[in-house]
C-alpha cells in the first residue's frame, strides 16, 4: 500500500489506521486452543470499536464459522463493531459449487465444519461411514481431530478411482497450548503416500480464502491488511494476493524463520503479537536511521541498545534481510536466534498452561 518512506512521522501513526479492513488468522494469532493469545482480545476489541471491520480467515477447516464465532465471543471478543469468520472449508465448498451440479454428493472428511460448508454451498456431504456403494463426485479433505485411518484410506481409494480431490489446506502443523500438533497437511501427505494424485488446495497461501475474506470486508487491496503467524501461508498468501501484512511472533513461525524468509514470504510489518496493530511502525522495507545495525562476530544482527522493542525488532529483521540479499553469511544457529528473541522480550508460545484442557478440539 505504501511506497518507500524515510520520515519518522509515519512511525507515530498506529499501523491499523492506514487500512479500512483487517483479515486476521486465528490459530496462534488470536488463540491457542481454548486460551487467548496475550493482548489479542483487547486489541481486536479496540480495532472494531474504532470502526475497522475484521474478517477472521482460517485454514483450520474442522469447525463451522458459527462454532468459531462462539469461541471468540467466549474469549471476550465483542461485536461492538463487526466481524465475521471464513474458513477453508467454505472456500473448498465454493470451489466445488462452481463445478458440480446443485446437490451433487461430495465425500466429507474432517471435522463438522467440512460437511456444514458443503451443505451451505448447496452440495450433499457424505461421510465415509455412509459411502457404501454411493458414488460421489468429489472428496473434500479437511482437518478433524477424530479423522481415522479408514477415512484416510477411503480418500486414497476415491482419488485413485479418479474422484476430484480438494484439500482445505496443507499446513503441516497446528499450534496448540502444548506445542505444534500435526495439521491437515500432514494428513494429506499420508494419503499422498498411497496415490499418485495431488489435491487442489484452496486454503492459504492460495488466493481463494483471501478473496472470500476481502469480499466480506468490501475493501480494495490497498485498504486491506492481513495479520498472521505463518510465513508460508498467511504472509506468502497475502503477498500473492497483493495485500500488506503484519507478521506476529505469537504462533508457528519464529524470528529465525523470519530472518531467513524468501522475498515472497516477507511481511510488510512485524510485531510480537496483535497489539502491534495499535503501535506505531514503519514498513520493514523502509529506510530509517533506527534500522541501521550491523552483523556481530557471530554472524547474527546486533540488537540495538536503544529504542523500544518494536523498533529493535524491526532493526534486527531488516539487517538480516539486507545481509542475505547482499550475499553475506548470516548464522542460522537456533540458539543464537533464541537469545535475540529473549533480548527483544519475545516470549515463546507456552507449551502448556494450567488453565487449559488437554483437548485440542477447541481449534
Amino acid at each position: 500500500m505504501m511506497g518507500e518512506t524515510t520520515t519518522t512521522s509515519v512511525r507515530a501513526e498506529p499501523v491499523i489506521t492506514r487500512y479500512r479492513g483487517l483479515i486476521c488468522d486465528l490459530d496462534g494469532v488470536v488463540y491457542r486452543g481454548a486460551t487467548a493469545v496475550p493482548h489479542a482480545v483487547e486489541t481486536l476489541n479496540r480495532v472494531t470499536a474504532h470502526g475497522v471491520p475484521v474478517v477472521f480467515a482460517t485454514n483450520n477447516a474442522s469447525r463451522s464459522p458459527r462454532s468459531v464465532g462462539d469461541h471468540l465471543r467466549g474469549l471476550g471478543v465483542t461485536q461492538q463493531g463487526w466481524w465475521s469468520v471464513v474458513t477453508s472449508s467454505q472456500a473448498a465448498a465454493a470451489h466445488l459449487a462452481e463445478r458440480l451440479a446443485q446437490g451433487a454428493p461430495v465425500c466429507a472428511v474432517g471435522g463438522p465444519g467440512v460437511a456444514e460448508a458443503l451443505t451451505e454451498a448447496g452440495l450433499t456431504p457424505v461421510r465415509v461411514a455412509d459411502l457404501g456403494d454411493t458414488p460421489v463426485e468429489a472428496v473434500v479433505q479437511g482437518l478433524g481431530t477424530d479423522v481415522t485411518w479408514s477415512e484416510l484410506a477411503a480418500v486414497g481409494y476415491l482419488v485413485e478411482a479418479g474422484t476430484i480431490w480438494v484439500a482445505t489446506n496443507v499446513d503441516l502443523t497446528l499450534p496448540t497450548p502444548y506445542g505444534q500438533a500435526p495439521g491437515n497437511g500432514a494428513l494429506v501427505a499420508l494419503v499422498q503416500t498411497a496415490t499418485s494424485a495431488s489435491p487442489h488446495v484452496v486454503g492459504k497461501p492460495q488466493a481463494a480464502l483471501f478473496d472470500l475474506a476481502r469480499s466480506r470486508l468490501g475493501t480494495a487491496q490497498p485498504e486491506t491488511l492481513v495479520c498472521g503467524d505463518r510465513l508460508d501461508t498467511d504472509i506468502k498468501g497475502a503477498n500473492s494476493a497483493g495485500l500488506d501484512s503484519l507478521f506476529v511472533l505469537s504462533g508457528a513461525s519464529r524470528l529465525r524463520d523470519l530472518a531467513f524468509a524468501e522475498r515472497s514470504s516477507r511481511p510488510t510489518y512485524v510485531a510480537a503479537d496483535l497489539s502491534g496493530l495499535l503501535a506505531p511502525g514503519l514498513p520493514l522495507h523502509t529506510t530509517s536511521p533506527d534500522h541501521l545495525v550491523e552483523l556481530g562476530p557471530d554472524a547474527v544482527p546486533r540488537v540495538p541498545s536503544v529504542g523500544d522493542n518494536g523498533t529493535r525488532l524491526q532493526s534486527v529483521v531488516t539487517m538480516a534481510w539486507a545481509a542475505r540479499d547482499e550475499g553475506r553469511a548470516v548464522s542460522d544457529h537456533a540458539g543464537l536466534w533464541a537469545t535475540i528473541e529473549r533480548q527483544l522480550g519475545l516470549v515463546q508460545p507456552k507449551q502448556a498452561t494450567q488453565q487449559t484442557s488437554r483437548s485440542v478440539a477447541g481449534h
